[in-house]
């Protein structure tokens, strides 16, 4: 029971980690959305510290606008970075101030690390005096050799050099933890990189990682570097939960700091690409401004690195589209055979009904004429047997009765030759309007005298309800043709006015008022009437009955 408990608790967690994430990433597609934003930001900021450089007379402020003006370019633009570290280190040597000497010389050493002048910048620190440096200055120092060989190792990426960059990039930040001030910020962010490289500690290292993103400000990029480390804990831990949720946390931060030089979103990119085929696009996305953000920082090992993995994403993404390219035409080739059969079957059916409807009509025609000639043949067989009997009685009566009786047989052949006529002209209507496709004018032809009130109460509630199921915007659409007041409500949801009937037989094609009357059992005056009074309510008159044409 308390393994099933341990269980059914680990997966909650897991389901409200999951959706927690799915939120998280909702947040950085909006930060992505509005990263243009959060640069024009960075750029005033820039723009305001190179206005003030230019009002400054020299010496210490133009040495600390500088060295300002460094810290906004330095994981912002590669050149820039370089350019102002360059300016500084000169300005501070043509005022002999070893202290900014010094530190634009390790400005100039990071930057150099990070766009991939490795030992350009180890032999620029070498080239540093740093027997006068105070504690601080020592601590960054030793820090700007730890970055260098870090990120030397990371672009050897091998089993022969790697070691050996990532070995002396421990030993500096053992160094340099010696001199760490312990009321600095960063203290602890550093503290978690030594448990993590000199002295493997990882759970007292993600306590120093978590201690640190609860002080700093989450938009700012040593938050990323922090939230980016923890992620790499977590993942060497097996929480791969916790790895994305960080992953994402420093992505959001290096948006919103202007961090160009990041890891965060690439990792993330590669993440997703691994994880789920149905990550792959989001993935692409990623990974593309990953690509954007190196190409406009210049960072080489960046780009080098995206380069390896980017086709990798594009070929998959690529593959997953015409996957469901080919999906979507064989579901287009059934629906269309679909479509095809749907199509016969209704024109067999609706044949069928047509000779079915013939057949009935005929033989109803049949029945009659059968009763007719019926009921004659009785009445003539009276008479005969009636003529029989006077025969011997009635001689005089002869020839009166072969007179009644030749007068019956003309009867009795006109009546014939009436029904005959008749069933001939019903034929030949009937072959003439089949011929012409007329099938509908040709039942309303012959059933239309017969029809009673019931019947066309049923008539008139199917046409309402099958016109409604083809138009079923019709009544709203007829509507906002009409001025305001005259707007015409229904008495029920399927049963339309005597004016919305007429406007639908119009719809359909009937336009004769004499065919609407017809087939409203109404008199032709008063479907007139009814057009009229209905054209005058319109909002535009003139084309009021092409416009009802044209509703859907």
């Amino acid at each position: 029971m308390r393994k099933i408990c341990l269980i059914w608790l680990v997966a909650m967690l897991a389901t409200v980690a999951t959706a927690d994430n799915q939120e998280l990433m909702r947040a950085l597609d909006e930060a992505i959305a509005q990263k243009d934003e959060y640069r024009k930001v960075k750029e005033q900021r820039i723009e305001f510290l190179k206005k003030k450089l230019l009002k400054e007379p020299g010496g210490l402020p133009a040495m600390q606008t500088l060295n300002l003006l460094y810290e906004e370019y330095h994981v912002f633009k590669f050149d820039s970075a370089m350019v102002y570290a360059e300016r500084g280190a000169q300005l501070a040597r043509a005022c002999h101030n070893d202290y900014y000497v010094a530190v634009f010389d390790i400005h100039r050493a990071e930057i150099m690390a990070i766009g991939g002048l490795y030992s350009e910048a180890i032999a620029n620190l070498d080239a540093i005096d740093s027997s006068q440096m105070d504690q601080q200055m020592l601590f960054d120092y030793n820090i700007a050799y730890f970055t260098a060989y870090s990120y030397w190792a990371d672009y050897c990426h091998d089993g022969l050099y790697a070691p050996r960059y990532r070995a002396k990039a421990d030993s500096c930040l053992d160094v340099a933890m010696r001199y760490a001030d312990k009321g600095e910020q960063l203290y602890e962010f550093y503290q978690g990189e030594y448990c993590v490289y000199v002295q493997p500690d990882a759970k007292k290292a993600r306590q120093h990682y978590t201690n640190v993103l609860k002080r700093i400000d989450p938009e700012t990029r040593h938050y990323a570097m922090t939230a980016n480390a923890l992620a790499g804990n977590y993942r060497i831990a097996g929480d791969e939960q916790s790895y994305e949720r960080y992953l994402i946390l420093a992505a959001i931060s290096d948006l919103k700091a202007c961090t160009m030089e990041n890891m965060a979103l690439q990792a993330l990119a590669l993440y997703l690409f691994e994880k789920e085929d149905n990550h792959i696009e989001r993935a692409q996305q990623y990974m593309s401004l990953a690509m954007e953000n190196a190409k406009f920082y210049n960072n080489k090992l960046r780009i080098l690195e995206i380069s390896r993995t980017l086709p990798q994403i594009m070929d998959a993404h690529s593959n997953i589209v015409e996957r469901q390219n080919r999906r979507l035409w064989a579901a287009v080739a059934i629906v269309s055979l679909l479509v095809l059969a749907l199509l016969a079957t209704a024109y067999f059916i609706r044949r069928q009904n047509s000779l079915l409807n013939k057949r009935r009509q005929q033989l109803h025609d049949n029945n009659l004429q059968l009763q007719t000639l019926n009921q004659q043949l009785a009445d003539s067989n009276q008479r005969q047997v009636q003529l029989n009997q006077q025969l011997n009685q009635l001689n005089q009566q002869l020839i009166q009765t072969n007179t009644r009786r030749e007068r019956l047989a003309y009867i009795y052949i006109d009546l014939c030759a009436k029904y005959i006529h008749k069933l001939s002209h019903y034929q030949t209507l009937v072959k003439r309007k089949i011929k012409a496709n007329q099938a509908k004018e040709l039942l309303q032809t012959i059933s239309s005298t017969r029809i009673s009130e019931e019947d066309a109460a049923t008539f008139l509630h199917q046409f309402d309800k099958a016109f409604l199921e083809l138009y079923p915007t019709f009544v709203l659409e007829f509507n906002k043709l009409l001025l305001p007041e005259a707007q015409i409500q229904l008495k029920s949801p399927t049963t339309l006015t005597t004016e919305l009937r007429t406007f639908a037989l119009m719809r359909l094609g009937v336009k004769s008022t004499t065919d609407i009357a017809a087939l409203l059992f109404l008199s032709p005056q008063t479907i007139y009437n009814c057009r009229s009074v209905i054209r005058n309510k319109a909002i535009n008159k003139d084309t009021f009955e092409q416009d009802v044409l044209q509703t859907s």
